[in-house]
């Protein structure tokens, strides 16, 4: 089957390669949300272009040397409007940081391995309406097309990244990813990345595929853009059941963690329990610029005064539950559909057709997407076919978007935002927001104001759940959601703070029953959520402290269930060695104060409200350091180094201890020829 939709995938890219050249002839979670795709600034008319390059550069091939600056990239997001590049992040900085689960500014309740089921620890609601298949307990672990970088190469570029523990096989990763320009104006690349855990506990093993195709093609005249990408994702999750001593940390045990009993893994038996999870997308969005365009950038970047695109994409997903054996442990009280084992099934095909139309009016001076008026007007087709077990559901959805952006000036802009399904079963569902920003100076800084009112359908997974251990056919009203944000950023003092305040009404969640066993719950009123974030660094010579903090206050604790306080600081030195190593080594503490502990649901990986638990906290230690030679980046850390300090280990989730100790390294490799 993937061979077939390699296939495809290269049969499309021609057929649209051959539709580009007729068209060309006929005359785009840094917790504040603010971007932060790249810690570098888009290209500007100052930047030295790579046809530039190119050109200067005729004749004396011999002679040069590649490196980073001959390699730009970029993503679909910034091809909205015109195309947006971005220089490569060369430096170590924040190298050291690897594990999605453990993302300094939005940390997760997770069970202990990467590549095993998680939630976000602080409050992070989604902003989507329609269909939700309800299924996240791996999303960060899955690449899509909003993911794939675009490069603009002068030379071939790959790059090589490497993280292993030492004398371990916890958390293993690996990627190569390779791009090259097949002509000037063209673009293609591959990515392939593997990832591997054994945990400490019996059954901890996952093991993530992630494989990615893409192809970037711009017409000499820049009116007409082509994005094709393709994105396939393998997740092998085993599923422990938790261990049976809850007291692992309390109480002295002569028993290594290996050999800790747990529910639903036994290295004598076969048919141990394991999710396999398969998330496959094809995506092809096509732009043309109508009518006048302006050439910036010594002729590099087209800015029009309108602009159509079509953006297509096939989405499928498959999510399998296996297990091979009947549970003694009471886990599993019921078995619906096999009394000796279970084999759960969730698939869902989704193809999405898009359609946009988008005039800008603009002044005579250019401030990149400054100065103008944009408007952007859209039509979004959703077709949906989704399976579990008996249960069968196909429909589609038609969706209007629009947004208006009106940049008052250099200083000041203004954007509003709409989408609203007015056809299906899920008519009513709408996301309206606004979002402004003031710059007041360089050095005071900029104010940013935004609100957004959202109202959405239950997911999927509330309303309906056939499977072999869980049952319900359930009717949920909408959740709506109120939302007004503050925020305050100044570059110059390393300074973001970040007020929000949240109103949701019906908030839908996963509680208990009375024999203990998963089902969804909706609160009937309405809960309140202020969150304050502060980021703020200081630097004293040679020293760096990074500090991220944010507080939240919620009279639902109990149902969200999200502690009230998380930090984060780093703090480090930086050295140079030789003249051209360049070298940080410090401390990362991460603390999270107490609340009551989700409760995890193994077969349809959903963390639930159940027993009233709540564990002590203390602060957790990283010891790293991190260098930057040329090319090449390096990272050695020691993660947890306060182990035994304060307590012998850890909780995120209800009997799910969190990792012991472990040394570990990482590196990555750049190559431009």
């Amino acid at each position: 089957m993937l061979r077939k939709i390699f296939f495809l995938f290269f049969i499309l890219v021609n057929t649209l390669q051959a539709f580009a050249q007729f068209g060309s002839t006929l005359r785009r979670n840094d917790g504040f949300g603010f971007d932060t795709t790249s810690t570098n600034k888009p290209t500007s008319n100052r930047d030295i272009s790579v046809d530039s390059l190119r050109k200067q550069l005729d004749g004396k091939k011999d002679s040069v040397v590649f490196n980073a600056k001959y390699i730009k990239f970029t993503k679909a997001a910034f091809l909205e409007d015109s195309t947006r590049l971005f220089n490569l992040d060369t430096t170590a900085k924040d190298f050291q940081h690897f594990n999605p689960l453990n993302d300094p500014h939005s940390p997760t309740m997770n069970l202990g391995v990467l590549g095993m089921a998680f939630r976000p620890m602080l409050f992070e609601p989604r902003k989507d309406i329609g269909f939700d298949i309800g299924l996240h307990y791996f999303d960060r672990y899955i690449e899509g097309p909003q993911d794939i970088k675009y490069y603009q190469a002068r030379a071939r570029y790959t790059e090589l990244y490497y993280v292993s523990p030492f004398g371990g096989k916890q958390e293993e990763m690996f990627h190569v990813l390779h791009s090259q320009n097949i002509k000037p104006n063209w673009n293609m690349g591959a990515k392939y990345a593997k990832t591997g855990s054994q945990g400490y506990y019996a059954g901890q093993v996952s093991d993530i595929l992630n494989a990615s195709l893409w192809n970037w093609y711009q017409s000499k005249s820049k009116r007409y853009t082509l994005l094709v990408s393709a994105n396939f994702n393998t997740i092998k999750s085993n599923e422990t059941g938790s261990i049976f001593n809850d007291s692992v940390f309390t109480a002295k045990t002569i028993v290594e963690p290996l050999f800790e009993r747990t529910r639903l893994y036994n290295s004598r038996e076969a048919g141990n329990a394991r999710h396999n999870v398969k998330n496959n997308t094809i995506f092809v969005k096509q732009f043309y610029n109508i009518g006048k365009q302006r050439l910036v950038d010594s002729g590099e970047v087209a800015l029009p005064t309108q602009r159509v695109s079509y953006a297509f994409s096939y989405n499928r997903q498959k999510y399998n539950f296996r297990y091979g054996r009947v549970d003694t442990t009471g886990l599993f009280k019921n078995y619906y559909i096999y009394q000796d084992s279970t084999s759960d099934s969730t698939r869902l095909d989704h193809v999405r057709n898009e359609f946009a139309y988008s005039f800008y009016i603009r002044g005579k001076r250019i401030s990149f997407l400054k100065n103008e008026v944009k408007v952007n007007a859209g039509l979004v087709q959703d077709y949906y076919r989704y399976n579990q077990y008996t249960y069968n559901k196909n429909f589609q959805t038609l969706t209007l978007k629009g947004n208006v952006t009106y940049g008052l000036s250099n200083r000041i802009n203004l954007n509003v935002g709409l989408q609203q399904i007015f056809q299906g079963p899920y008519i009513g569902d709408f996301l309206y927001e606004a979002n402004s920003e003031v710059k007041l100076s360089n050095s005071v800084g900029s104010i940013f104001l935004g609100a957004y009112s959202q109202n959405q359908s239950p997911a999927v997974n509330y309303e309906m759940q056939t499977s072999n251990h869980r049952r319900w056919d359930l009717n949920f009203d909408r959740t709506k959601t109120q939302n007004l944000s503050f925020a305050y950023s100044n570059p110059k003092f390393d300074l973001k703070a970040k007020a929000e305040y949240f109103l949701v009404s019906n908030y839908l969640y996963f509680g208990a029953d009375a024999n203990g066993d998963i089902t969804p719950a909706q609160v009937s009123g309405n809960i309140n959520m202020l969150k304050l974030t502060l980021s703020k660094d200081f630097h004293v010579g040679k020293l760096t402290l990074e500090n991220y903090i944010v507080y939240q206050k919620t009279d639902y604790e109990s149902v969200l269930r999200t502690p009230e306080i998380y930090t984060f600081h780093s703090l480090y030195m930086h050295q140079d060695l030789f003249k051209v190593l360049k070298m940080d080594f410090g401390f990362d503490i991460k603390y999270f104060g107490k609340y009551t502990a989700n409760s995890y649901a193994p077969d349809i990986g959903q963390f639930y409200n159940k027993d009233n638990t709540r564990f002590d906290t203390w602060p957790i230690v990283d010891a790293w350091v991190r260098t930057n030679w040329k090319r090449a980046n390096l990272f050695v850390r020691y993660d947890y180094l306060n182990k035994g300090l304060f307590s012998r280990g850890y909780y995120t989730v209800d009997r799910y201890p969190m990792p012991y100790s472990v040394a570990r390294f990482g590196l990555s490799w750049n190559f431009y020829d």
